[in-house]
């Protein structure tokens, strides 16, 4: 193995991680709502955006709701991202309480438990899953939301997003006072509205439309409602139940719809909690956590990490003692027939001197 082979071994590596550079991603279609995720359901741009955006400042953090609540910080708009259901459970009566204070609150997740339906006096109803199959049926499948509340900042609006960004939908009770924000119907109801009902009359005041039989009309109330705020104390509660939406994929797709529910947070500054999305990042569930983040510990880590690589590099090499070449049996015939020669001229010529000196001794 020469130089030409390691030149060879080298480029071909480069090109392969040119090649590997070049080709295109794969997206995880995995909700984390994590401050550092740059995939579609984490939240780096929505963060990022938000951070330009809120004139009182923008922040995000670990704590719980319990915790907020007894910091002495001043009021402030509070954001909880998450999807299904969890171990970790917001509490309804901190919830409460803080809104009483002042405070705003946007809780988005894609179903609501009976606690908070029930102290509220909703219903939540689910109909679909939230997470997305593939690239191409999350670009052929749409819903539309339909804007209707707060037409003090905004105008009606109808704002089309990805079927599978909108797990349920809420039942309000109209006898409690309550904001509707935003609706949505999906292509069969806006095909049957377009048909039976006139325009006007599909955003109507209780969310509900005559829908015609063979036999007799039936007045059916519809559970389209997807954002809605609930004025308590001196602050609100903002259910949400589109949280995809409220992600990188999502500031990005339906940026008018998201500013339009953040629209109502600006005016205090801004905090979202990830306390409540188990899992948020995978390197925050890694032991060497605790480690990274300080930094003599740190060092530490890297110092271990240097010297076990460097411990692997010298006892990376052969111990045991060099195997001697074997060489074939050495031809002894040669030798034996010289000493055998030597010995018989050695013999002959002492024979000869033998005789030579008997002979002058009798003469």
């Amino acid at each position: 193995m020469g130089r030409k082979f390691w030149t060879f071994i080298i480029v071909l590596a480069l090109l392969m991680l040119a090649l590997e550079y070049q080709l295109p991603r794969s997206f995880v279609w995995k909700p984390t709502f994590a401050h550092v995720d740059r995939q579609p359901f984490g939240c780096y741009v929505f963060d990022s955006v938000l951070v330009g955006t809120m004139p009182h400042g923008y922040t995000v953090c670990r704590k719980t709701l319990s915790q907020l609540a007894v910091e002495k910080s001043g009021l402030r708009s509070i954001i909880i991202l998450r999807t299904g259901y969890h171990s970790v459970s917001v509490n309804v009566d901190t919830l409460i309480a803080l809104a009483k204070r002042g405070n705003h609150i946007l809780y988005a997740n894609s179903y609501f438990d009976n606690t908070i339906c029930d102290t509220l006096r909703i219903k939540c109803i689910t109909h679909g899953d939230y997470l997305f199959g593939g690239a191409l049926e999350m670009e052929s499948k749409h819903d539309s939301v339909f804007w209707t509340g707060d037409s003090l900042h905004y105008k009606p609006a109808v704002f089309f997003c990805n079927k599978k960004t909108i797990n349920s939908c809420i039942l309000p009770n109209d006898s409690v006072p309550m904001e509707k924000l935003a609706r949505i119907h999906d292509e069969e109801g806006l095909n049957f509205a377009r048909e039976h009902v006139s325009k006007e009359s599909v955003l109507n005041e209780n969310s509900s439309y005559l829908q015609r039989d063979s036999m007799k009309n039936l007045k059916v109330t519809v559970p389209d409602v997807v954002a809605l705020s609930y004025p308590i104390g001196k602050g609100e509660i903002i259910l949400v139940t589109t949280p995809l939406l409220m992600t990188n994929y999502g500031i990005l797709e339906n940026p008018p719809y998201v500013h339009r529910l953040m629209n109502r947070l600006k005016d205090l500054p801004v905090i979202r909690t990830e306390a409540y999305m188990p899992n948020v990042n995978a390197s925050e569930d890694s032991p060497f956590r605790e480690l990274l983040e300080r930094p003599p510990l740190r060092w530490a880590l890297y110092l271990t990490l240097l010297g076990i690589l460097l411990l692997m590099g010298f006892t990376a090499r052969r111990r045991q003692r060099a195997i001697p070449v074997d060489e074939p049996p050495r031809n002894y015939q040669l030798d034996f027939i010289r000493r055998i020669g030597t010995l018989q001229y050695q013999r002959t010529k002492h024979d000869r001197i033998w005789k030579k000196l008997t002979k002058e001794d009798n003469l």
